[in-house]
This record gives structure tokens, sequence and C-alpha cells, in this order.
């Protein structure tokens, strides 16, 4: 598979870090970094990454027997999951979905509960945890918590946000971002580079910006295999919300639902 195209991201960062290297880190992603660090935001987000392709044509005839006939689809483009993730404090919601169905995790109060959301109407979601309409929480494992830092929905804005934090808050095996440059594009949108070398890997991040605000992150790896062939993969996150406030109604469980949780009663006093 070609890579030029893919890789010219990482290219063009890795050839600023040769004229452009700074200790200081550049301010528009500051922001964000101190929202973080705070732990009070609503994100909303969506991965618009394309699947790799398996040929070099753009486009494939795909015809079915069963009335379902895809044409002119491009070969292996995914569907786009759709995330959110709230934050006060230490209590905070994940969300990941595909159409209708979500995937959620609500940590509340040192417990944590997975559920998954269907809509059936507009607005309206059945609910189902440990059955339809049912949640049980388990104990928040602070140990994972504790090694591989904060989550934001997928792994990929995992990465990505994690990567401009101080080294105490990301996982052992995370590798340091150093910031390399930024610039104003044509189209009006200013980014910020960053960049990390680790081993056999390179690796580089640029975060986009409309009047400050972060509206898109994409980001390269590359590597040469065994074979000494040049590999790689690309991300490409768009994001619709990075708000200081954080929506309160998602830290909460979803009305109707029933908490089957069983917990030890204090004795009283």
């Amino acid at each position: 598979m070609k890579l030029k195209k893919m890789l010219s991201l990482a290219l063009g960062i890795a050839m600023g870090f040769t004229c452009a290297v700074s200790n200081v880190e550049a301010g528009n992603i500051d922001t964000y970094k101190a929202l973080l660090e705070k732990k009070t935001y609503t994100i909303r987000y969506v991965d618009i990454t394309p699947e790799p392709r398996a040929t070099n044509k753009d486009k494939i005839y795909m015809h079915g027997r069963n009335t379902m006939e895809k044409s002119q689809s491009h070969f292996a483009m995914n569907k786009q999951a759709e995330y959110i993730v709230v934050a006060n404090g230490d209590n905070r919601y994940e969300e990941m979905g595909y159409g209708n169905i979500k995937q959620c995790r609500l940590i509340k109060d040192g417990e944590t509960y997975h559920f998954a959301k269907q809509e059936i109407n507009n607005g309206l979601f059945d609910i189902w945890g440990t059955k339809k309409g049912v949640v049980v929480a388990v104990p928040v494992n602070n140990m994972a918590m504790s090694m591989y830092g904060d989550a934001f929905g997928g792994a990929a804005m995992t990465r990505y946000l994690n990567a401009i934090m101080p080294n105490d808050y990301k996982s052992k095996d995370m590798p340091s971002f150093r910031y390399v440059s930024s610039g104003t594009l044509k189209n009006g949108l200013s980014y910020e580079d960053y960049n990390s070398s680790n081993g056999n890997i390179f690796e580089a991040v640029r975060y986009y910006f409309d009047a400050g605000k972060l509206v898109k992150i994409a980001a390269v790896q590359y590597w040469t295999n065994a074979a000494g062939v040049m590999e790689g993969t690309k991300t490409i996150l768009k994001v619709n919300e990075f708000s200081p406030t954080p929506d309160m109604t998602y830290l909460e469980l979803p009305k109707g639902v029933e908490d089957k949780t069983k917990r030890e009663k204090k004795d009283e006093e």
C-alpha cells in the first residue's frame, strides 16, 4: 500500500522538527490541557478515520442477492463512530455508538456502571444493563485508572489527548510527545504539531484550531518492518465540542433505570 499521502503530515512535522524544535508548548492546546487536568469538560467527537484500502482503486461495485445492493461504495470505509465524554472531577461518562446503538460507561461515587442504549424513537432509549432497564454497579478499578490514566471513549482520542498531558498523567507505555511547531493554513485554521520517536516508531500528531477552538486531530505512525518495508497508520478525529462545562445530565443514570447494586449498609452511629 502506498503511504505517500498518509505520511505527508508526519514527514512535514518531521521536517519542522529540524528547524523549529522548542520545549515551550504552544498556546491553544494549553487551554484544553487545563480542562483535562481539572477534569471538567464535555467532549463530543467523531472518528472519521477511513479503513485502509485493500486495493489501489477508489471504488468498487458490490452486488448482493438479498436486495441490499451497494453501488459505487467505498471499499473498506468504516462506519463513523460517535463519542461523548463528560467529566466532573472523579465522576465521568463515556459513550460510543454507531447509529442508534450506544455503549456507555458511567463512573459515579466510586462505582462503575456499564450499559447499552438503543434509540427507539427521537430521544427515547431502551437501556440494557444486566437486563432491560436494570443496571448493577461494580467498584471502580482504581489500579487500572492509575496505570493507564483517563480514557476518552476511543483508543485514538485517549492517546492523543493524553499526548498533551504531563508524563505523570500517562500510562507507563505512553511515549513523551514534544511540541514541534505551529502555523496557519490557507483555509484559516491554525495548527500545533507534536511528535515522538520511540525506538523504531515515529509518531506525529497535529491539532487543528478554528479561532482557538479545537476542531480536529490528525495523527500518523510509521515504522519499518522486519522486511525493511515502511508501514504506517493514520487517525482523523473531528471534534464537535470541547467545552469547559460538564453536561450533568450524563452523570446520572438514565431515567426509569433500576439500580440493583447490592451495597453494604453502613453501621449507624
